[in-house]
């Protein structure tokens, strides 16, 4: 696999289990100079390394704030890096989930910002699930999938590239009304607008409808309770790198 890392200590903060040479993805060569990651107001009038807008402070709390990483938790293979205010994934040899351990509201909205460093890259948002019962191996990042359900970020869409399995639908879910819209392009952050409300779900693709999902097995997707707190993460997929920024929650 083409390498995108080359040497940077003063900041990235490793999260995870130790690994040797972590590096800084070589941005520069991959960002041109209308993609570059400056210290300026982005659309939204966010800044570009992390933090939300001043709209947005009273109604969302922030569950990444671009510094810390003491509510997060590795689980499986793979770990995560704090580069410049922002999540970026290291893969490992099979999947890894990066779960916030603060439990969910029952019923809430999550935004956040996603990049991949490829147009084949992957990742997923999982949602409601429960406390990972493993720290190490594939089961502990597998359980999501079973447990919860996961936003799908991979406009390739394996397998099979059908709409179930692309960006912003409810992965592998045939019960959803999916329209798929494309991301943008590798190197271009993204938006995720994620509902949850009862057993609804709605996911919006920077503004624009993806899908509408309407579960209906009682055994996943359960909202939070205090006895049963189910929580959210986000995939380290295997040979594919992602960066996340701006993770927020709204309780509905």
């Amino acid at each position: 696999m083409r390498s995108l890392w080359h040497p940077c200590e003063s900041h990235v903060t490793v999260i995870g289990a130790p690994v040797g040479g972590i590096e800084e993805p070589a941005l520069a060569s991959t960002f041109g100079p209308e993609h570059a990651l400056s210290a300026t107001l982005d659309a939204r009038g966010a800044w570009a390394g992390g933090g939300v807008s001043v709209a947005e402070e009273d109604t969302f709390t922030s569950l990444f704030d671009g510094t810390s990483v003491l509510e997060w938790e590795m689980a499986g293979s793979g770990q995560f890096v704090i580069v410049d205010g922002r999540l970026e994934s290291v893969p490992g040899a099979d999947l890894g989930l990066f779960w916030c351990t603060r439990p969910m509201q029952s019923d809430f909205v999550l935004r956040l910002d996603w990049l991949r460093w490829r147009h084949e890259d992957s990742s997923g948002i999982f949602l409601r699930f429960p406390r990972p019962r493993s720290h190490a191996g594939a089961s502990a990042a597998c359980a999501p999938m079973r447990d919860g359900f996961e936003v799908q970020i991979d406009e390739v869409g394996i397998p099979g590239a059908t709409s179930i399995h692309r960006t912003g639908a409810i992965f592998n879910e045939p019960d959803q009304r999916v329209t798929p819209h494309p991301a943008r392009p590798a190197a271009e952050w993204n938006e995720f607008d994620i509902t949850v409300r009862g057993q609804h779900y709605t996911v919006r693709l920077n503004g624009r409808m993806v899908t509408t999902f309407i579960n209906s097995d009682l055994n996943r997707g359960r909202p939070s309770l205090p006895a049963t707190p189910t929580f959210i993460g986000l995939q380290v997929s295997p040979g594919s790198r992602v960066a996340f920024r701006n993770i927020r929650m709204r309780p509905l």
